[in-house]
């Protein structure tokens, strides 16, 4: 049985930010909940954040152990260690603030059969901060030594600590109260630990990942970093998924955007969170979606917004620089051009003119319109809600509609059009 301590205490001071550097988000979620996903992926037998007193909230639906005088990673997992259950065979540590981190690489790390089992990185940029790894004639690790600590000679090792680790609960009991602060930042080094087990003859091991999968988030230009990794990873997943991306790299997708077979998203799409697009579906250049359900044979876009629970069902378009909020469109139903709708119920086979509007709000309170199956809106039109435009009936071009309509009928709201003939050139002459 495994438990899993992560490590999220750490003071933030290079983000400069106000909010603490695991709360920033990557793909649109927390640094700190995608090492949690990974986690789960480990179904552990219970998880341990280590945090501070100011971040316990965010962690509510966990295990909470408060550092409130940080001393370093040793320290963080000491003060874990009264939380650990009894029955915790195997403990994996794990930073909070790397959110490329795989379930696969976390399952592995618990396979091992080792008593002390390292994630390590070859590190081909010597110009690092991480401590690095020093192994017996077996490669197996004899200790860690922090960058910051290394001699010249050691700071040419590639192999270097990715901050994560297996340790056999009773092992970890063992030799956390040997940890002493003799070092430059007078910390309590985790890292120490592998000295401790090589010497006692307990077996150390390594598991060697990718580099980019430990990337830490110390710093915005880190945040900038590990978003265009993830977003490289999660585009080439949607692409192998069957998924047509026309300039990927321009593409912005959100941790849980889903996109079905044979769809295709054009140039500079935004996806924020909660977007689910069916087969087949289309999606022309700069669009933004959020909150937004596309059903089969869709097509969105150029220039579109679509948000706030929007469901587009099969078939619907949504044409350029139209904005959808809170609606519903029915199958085969259309706004191509210039239009807004909002909190609206479009049934099948609508045509809505273009610049035509919802007024769905009146300062106060926002309403609902309800336009059924087969009605033609008119360009220019304004429907002030609440109001039901009837089925089958026709909205004139420019009408301000403040009543419902009845079926089939055609519903006028302009002033009548009046003609003075001769007037304008009247006018001109007299300028």
């Amino acid at each position: 049985m495994v438990s899993i301590i992560v490590l999220a205490a750490g003071q933030s001071k290079r983000m400069n930010s106000k909010l603490s550097k695991v709360l920033h988000p990557i793909g649109g979620l927390p640094i700190i909940r995608h090492v949690l996903k990974a986690i789960l992926g480990v179904q552990p037998r219970q998880i341990i954040i280590v945090t501070s007193k100011a971040l316990a909230p965010e962690f509510k639906d966990h295990n909470v152990i408060i550092q409130d005088d940080p001393k370093g990673t040793g320290h963080a997992v000491q003060v874990a260690l009264e939380a650990l259950d009894e029955k915790t065979q195997d403990v994996l540590i794990v930073c909070g603030d790397t959110p490329l981190i795989q379930s696969q690489t976390l399952k592995t790390l618990k396979e091992s059969q080792a008593d002390l089992c390292v994630a390590t990185m070859r590190v081909q940029n010597k110009d690092h901060a991480y401590g690095l790894v020093i192994q017996d004639d077996q490669g197996n690790p004899q200790k860690i030594v922090e960058f910051k600590d290394a001699n010249p000679d050691q700071r040419q090792i590639p192999l270097c600590n990715a901050g994560v680790y297996k340790i056999k609960a009773s092992v970890l009991r063992e030799l956390l109260p040997l940890l002493e602060t003799k070092n430059e930042a007078k910390e309590y080094y985790l890292t120490d630990l592998v000295e401790f087990a090589h010497q006692r003859s307990y077996k150390t091991a390594v598991v060697i990942g990718d580099e980019e999968e430990f990337h830490g988030i110390n710093t915005r230009l880190d945040l900038a970093r590990a978003e265009a990794i993830f977003q490289n990873r999660w585009r080439l997943q949607k692409m192998q998924e069957g998924v047509t991306l026309v300039q990927p790299e321009t593409i912005f997708l959100s941790h849980d955007t889903k996109i079905g077979v044979d769809s295709r998203v054009g140039p500079f799409v935004t996806f924020g969170e909660g977007v689910c697009l069916k087969d087949n579906v289309t999606i022309l250049p700069f669009c933004h979606l959020e909150h937004t359900v596309v059903e089969d044979g869709g097509t969105v876009g150029p220039f579109a917004h679509l948000r706030g629970n929007t469901v587009l069902h099969q078939g619907a378009s949504i044409g350029n620089f139209v904005e959808v909020k809170g609606s519903k469109i029915g199958k085969g139903s259309k706004a191509k051009h210039l239009s807004y709708i909002g909190d609206t119920d479009v049934g099948e086979k609508v045509n809505i003119g273009a610049g035509a509007i919802t007024c769905n709000y009146d300062g106060f309170k926002k309403y609902k319109t309800v336009i059924e199956d087969g009605v033609m809106v008119g360009v220019n039109a304004s429907l002030v809600a609440p109001l039901t435009i009837g089925q089958g009936s026709i909205v004139a071009a420019g009408s301000t509609i403040t009543e419902s309509v009845q079926i089939d009928a055609l519903a006028i709201a302009r002033t009548p059009q009046t003609q003075k003939p001769g007037w304008a050139k009247k006018f001109r002459d007299k300028q």
